[in-house]
C-alpha cells in the first residue's frame, strides 16, 4: 500500500470532492488560503501492526482554544525555523508523540484546507514509519493519543451525523458529518475531510 500511495499522492488529488463529504453543515469550501490566513501542517502517520495499517490521532488539551479537547492529527502552525512544510509536521508529530522526525518516510502530501474557527490553512502531510516503536503524548497539549486502525475509520458504519458542541461557548452547536470511533471519540471538522481525503485513495472504488 505504501508505494501505492506515495504514487498516487503525485497525482492530482480529489480535493473537494472528498472534503465535501465531511464539510459541516454552513460552512463553505475554500481552494486556497484567504488573506491573513495562518499557515500550519498535520502529519497523518501511518504504520503496520500485525498487517493492518494504523494511524495516530490525539485529542487536544482542553484549554479553552480553538480546537480545545477535539481529536486531530498531530500538528500546529508553521515557525520561523521551518524551511518547508513538511518541517512543520515533523516537528509537531515529534513534539505531541514522541515520534522521531527522522525515523519517518514521507509519502506526500494531501489537499490544503481553510479552517474558520483558528483562521489556518493546513497542508495534511503523509509520513509512513517502518517499525513504530513507542510513542507517548505531550503532557501540555495532547490528552491522549489514539491509535487507530484504518480499517475502522474507514467502516461506513461509523458515518453518522451529530449535533457537536462548539469550543467557543458563544457559538451555536454545529450539525456536522462525523467519523464516529465511540460516543466520546468523534471525528469531525477539518480532521474528518482530511480522512476523507486519504479513504479516496485507499479504498477501492471509493
Amino acid at each position: 500500500m505504501i508505494e501505492t500511495l506515495r504514487h498516487q499522492l503525485t497525482l492530482p488529488l480529489p480535493g473537494l470532492a472528498a472534503h465535501s463529504k465531511m464539510v459541516p453543515t454552513g460552512r463553505t469550501l475554500l481552494t486556497e488560503p484567504p488573506a491573513g490566513a495562518r499557515l500550519g501542517a498535520v502529519m497523518i502517520l501511518l504504520f503496520d501492526i500485525d498487517r493492518k495499517w494504523n494511524t495516530l490521532l490525539i485529542r487536544r488539551t482542553d484549554d479553552g482554544k480553538a480546537h480545545g479537547g477535539q481529536i486531530s492529527f498531530p500538528g500546529g502552525a508553521v515557525e520561523a525555523r521551518d524551511r518547508i512544510i513538511t518541517d512543520t509536521a515533523l516537528r509537531e508529530c515529534e513534539e505531541e508523540t514522541g515520534v522521531r522526525a527522522r525515523d519517518i518516510d514521507i509519502l506526500g502530501q494531501l489537499s490544503g484546507l481553510y479552517i474558520h474557527p483558528s483562521n489556518f490553512w493546513v497542508t495534511p502531510i503523509v509520513g509512513y514509519v517502518p517499525n513504530l516503536q513507542h510513542y507517548k503524548a505531550a503532557e501540555k497539549e495532547v490528552q491522549e493519543i489514539i491509535q487507530t486502525p484504518l480499517e475502522l475509520l474507514f467502516n461506513p458504519a461509523i458515518k453518522t451525523e451529530r449535533t457537536v458542541i462548539s469550543s467557543f461557548p458563544d457559538r451555536p452547536p454545529i450539525h456536522t458529518p462525523v467519523y464516529a470511533l465511540d460516543e466520546d471519540l468523534l471525528v469531525w471538522g477539518a480532521t474528518a475531510m482530511i480522512l476523507s481525503e486519504l479513504e479516496h485513495l485507499i479504498v477501492p472504488g471509493h
